[in-house]
């Protein structure tokens, strides 16, 4: 049975919520960047991007130096993907996302991935680390989300205008 809560105005069937507001919002980061501070680099430069099904879909995120804010709270899935290169291996490089519920004030580890980077000797070695975690945001106002790339030593972040290869993607998909 199909109901709308009086009080909310949420539509549920058979007691489950099932119209909550979406959201999608892209990021990219459109030019090559190189990682100095390698265990602490927190990628600043996102934008959205202008390459086709980028953007934001409803209300999106909020950016500022690094740290995104939420627009409402409700349940997100972030998809992190850092792309980058050396023309040098490296025993491990990962992509992590950071989230701190008292706005920005201290973060903790959200998710991690490693890989390592394998050096072929002719020109630079490329890899994707890939992340992605679903996150009950409770307080729109104090909780923000930053992305790092670490490695062992420096490599450069891949980032492109007329493609996608460091992106993070935010997507609103129910009521909290």
């Amino acid at each position: 049975m199909i109901t709308i809560d009086g009080g909310t105005g949420v539509i549920l069937h058979n007691g489950i919520e099932i119209a909550s507001d979406k959201m999608y919002d892209q990021w990219i980061i459109e030019s090559d960047t190189t990682n100095t501070d390698f265990t602490n680099e927190i990628i600043n430069s996102w934008t959205r991007g202008s390459v086709t099904g980028g953007g934001a879909y409803l209300t999106g995120m909020s950016h500022s130096s690094g740290v995104f804010t939420f627009p409402k709270t409700g349940i997100y899935r972030v998809d992190y993907r850092l792309g980058y290169y050396k023309n040098a291996h490296r025993r491990w490089v990962g992509a992590q996302m950071e989230l701190s519920t008292n706005s920005g004030g201290s973060y903790a580890d959200l998710s991690k991935s490693y890989t390592g980077l394998y050096d072929v000797g002719t020109s630079s070695s490329f890899g994707t680390t890939y992340i992605a975690t679903n996150l009950d945001v409770q307080n729109a106002s104090t909780y923000r989300i930053r992305f790092k790339a670490i490695a062992n030593d420096a490599v450069t972040v891949y980032g492109a205008n007329d493609d996608i290869r460091t992106t993070v993607i935010f997507e609103r998909i129910a009521n909290t």
